[in-house]
């Protein structure tokens, strides 16, 4: 099966079963193409073929149909001589229209021809037939990273000592996300309090200032906000005198405090819907780091949380500060998602902004408008006690598909 720039697999035919033997990956000299044949060939490695299975044959030629044509009759009829009477079929999908169109012809009645269609899930039969639709679950989250350049630093999503904290307070957090729309005022002064007692950090990494678990607030929090508080002592993120004084039991919880329960939301929600069987284990994960193959160590990304379904990637990236609602803030923080969402995700990847401040009126608008230029999709307080019901969605759970699998 011919990709361009992918895949040329060759198979011995055994009655109706197909064996891989050899993959070929046909790659121009463009830099992206060179780069995406070394990744493939790597990922195809690591998933354990032998070094001698998998080949790039390189120059092959992205424009001029004569030249790409002359290319792929020489490339057909060399790998005929090398590899008598086996089957070679033609994966058309990738490279430009031009290149699959000159290799349509070369590699005729060799074997079959697909197209495949991922933002239809379909796997498409150039040769006439019926479609068949993609599996779902076939790319798993490390195996979409590692196709896009990327490895994976660390995973906590099934931490123990995590997820067991994180079911024990799923009923307040849970809280705080059907509630954000009416709990500004209680996020901005609980954000006051962690930023002074979470350790300060130089940019080499070099701490500054320890973790200082009691601060007293410089006013008291507002009596409505009372029950709130005293619901966080009861979960055992602090103990508060009822006043001004707030002991914090760690800095894991200051940091729940401070934010994180809305990531916390997120894994809650992912980790219902594997519990509910409707995601398989391996395609989401929280707080994950990852590096770029060859980049310096310490100089990734984490993603806060990410599902890959149907072969896309979803990065879900929260938001809890108030930098969101400024001119600044919020164009730094789209910027930065604009860049991951094109580097990792890809040309199918979407990502979302989830952020539990209201936007004001000028600035809010500006970052709707901002959001929607960088396709990236905005989640707000009002939108967040829906999270499951739109990852459902966006899964195409809700449809069916009209090809036989």
């Amino acid at each position: 099966m011919l990709a361009l720039p992918g895949e040329l697999r060759l198979y011995w035919r055994e009655g109706n079963k197909f064996t891989t033997s050899q993959v070929v990956i046909a790659a121009s000299d463009a830099e992206p193409a060179c780069q995406g044949a070394l990744q493939v060939s790597r990922v195809l490695r690591e998933a354990g073929w032998a070094e001698d299975a998998v080949r790039i044959v390189r120059h092959t030629p992205d424009h001029d149909l004569g030249r790409i044509s002359s290319y792929a009759r020489e490339l057909a009829a060399s790998l005929g001589r090398e590899f008598p009477a086996w089957p070679i079929d033609l994966n058309a999908s990738g490279g430009t229209k031009v290149m699959s169109f000159g290799f349509l012809g070369a590699f005729a009645g060799l074997g079959d021809a697909w197209y495949c269609d991922t933002h239809h899930d379909l796997l498409e039969p150039l040769g006439g037939g019926e479609p068949l639709s993609l599996p779902p679950d076939m790319l798993r989250l490390s195996d979409l990273l590692q196709m896009q350049g990327y490895r994976v630093v660390a995973d906590p999503t099934w931490g123990a000592d995590f997820a067991l904290a994180a079911a024990a307070r799923a009923f307040l957090t849970e809280h705080l996300a059907c509630s954000a729309a009416q709990l500004g005022g209680f996020f901005g002064y609980v954000n006051r309090l962690t930023r002074e007692v979470l350790p300060k950090t130089r940019p080499d990494g070099m701490v500054i200032r320890p973790f200082q678990s009691e601060i007293v607030a410089e006013r008291p929090l507002f009596a409505n906000h009372h029950q709130l508080a005293w619901a966080f002592e009861q979960a055992g993120i602090w103990h508060w005198d009822g006043d001004c004084h707030f002991a914090f039991g760690s800095e894991t919880l200051t940091r729940y405090a401070g934010g994180g329960w809305l990531e916390e939301w997120v894994w809650l929600t992912l980790a219902g819907l594997q519990a509910d069987g409707l995601i398989p284990d391996g395609h989401w994960g929280t707080n994950v780091r990852i590096d770029a193959e060859g980049a310096p160590e310490g100089t990734g990304n984490e993603l806060d949380a990410a599902l890959v379904w149907r072969n896309q990637l979803l990065v879900l990236e929260c938001k809890t500060g108030v930098q969101i609602t400024t001119e600044g803030g919020s164009q730094a923080i789209l910027n930065r998602l604009d860049s991951l969402r094109r580097h990792v995700g890809g040309a199918m990847g979407e990502t979302w902004l989830l952020t539990a401040r209201r936007l004001h009126p000028g600035t809010g608008s500006a970052a709707r408008e901002r959001a929607r230029a960088y396709r990236i999709r905005l989640i707000e307080p009002e939108q967040l006690a829906d999270l499951r019901s739109d990852i459902e969605h966006w899964m195409h759970l809700d449809e069916a598909s009209p090809a036989r699998s």
